[in-house]
């Protein structure tokens, strides 16, 4: 699977936004693509498919048909094929990042796309798209979108409400997701429902989830910077119990046994986990 070209953020916005990623595929060119839970919601935006085919699906139904969607955090694969020629802008927020903007509650998008014109309003939605197809040039593109976002004014109370649950992210991704709730509850000084509350509002899963997901993530990051490494080693390394511990996350979210990964294209899996 061609792997999409990053382009950061300006300062302003990377509290919210970790990257964009632009995807072409030729015309002639047809690309099947499998994306595992990353921890990260985002837009996905096709600004060139004359063919107006889509396919995504999750779970054995459609995930979007649409070539402008905002998806929640996802909890099993997404998976499809894209029909060239096709240019589609992604936008990867912060596990806060699409709430922080937008206010909306996450947990009613956790696996699941919305349309863009819902999710912004039409008119709002609709200009967007005009900006971003008038001109095909990415660098334009990323500018459009840059500016967009720039132009948000997210609210005072909301981001004062994220302060907290900030601190307990950055503590969960240093110890690589591999702390267990009490531990989280502890170092953030939480109640145990009003924990389970903020993430599911804020970030779209339970604390236990997301941090099976992060901690899916540096496994494979792990994988791919040490290919040589053993399962026992893999497993010891990335903070599981034991290498069928390992096992039981790499079939949930690869839909493959950590042996079976050698056979598959990760080139476009390394890609979204590495954000």
């Amino acid at each position: 699977m061609t792997e999409p070209t990053t382009y950061l953020p300006p300062k302003e916005l990377t509290e919210y936004i970790a990257n964009y990623g632009i995807l072409e595929i030729p015309e002639g060119i047809t690309e099947p693509y499998f994306s595992p839970p990353i921890a990260l919601s985002g837009f996905i935006i096709q600004v060139f498919n004359p063919s107006k085919k889509i396919m995504a699906k999750i779970e054995d139904r459609d995930f979007f048909t649409h070539g402008a969607v905002a998806t929640g955090q996802v909890t099993t694969p997404v998976y499809g094929e894209l029909i060239g020629p096709v240019k589609s802008i992604l936008v990867f927020f912060q596990p806060l990042g699409m709430h922080r903007l937008f206010g909306i509650d996450m947990s009613t998008i956790t696996n699941k796309a919305e349309k863009l014109s819902d999710f912004l309003c039409e008119s709002r939605a609709s200009q967007l798209m005009k900006r971003l197809t008038a001109n095909q040039s990415s660098q334009h593109q990323i500018g459009v979108l840059n500016e967009f976002f720039i132009g948000l004014k997210p609210d005072p109370d909301r981001e004062a409400d994220t302060e907290k649950l900030s601190r307990v992210l950055h503590y969960i991704h240093q110890n690589q997701g591999g702390v267990s709730v009490k531990e989280i509850e502890e170092y953030g000084a939480y109640p145990r429902k009003t924990l389970e509350r903020h993430f599911k509002k804020m970030v779209g899963l339970s604390p236990k989830v997301y941090c099976q997901i992060y901690r899916f993530k540096c496994l494979i990051n792990l994988l791919h910077c040490q290919p040589n490494i053993t399962w026992a080693q893999l497993a010891d390394e990335a903070g599981y119990y034991d290498q069928s511990h390992m096992s039981r996350y790499v079939k949930e979210y690869l839909n493959a046994s950590p042996n079976s990964i050698v056979r598959m294209d990760m080139a476009l899996i390394n890609y979204l986990l590495q954000r």
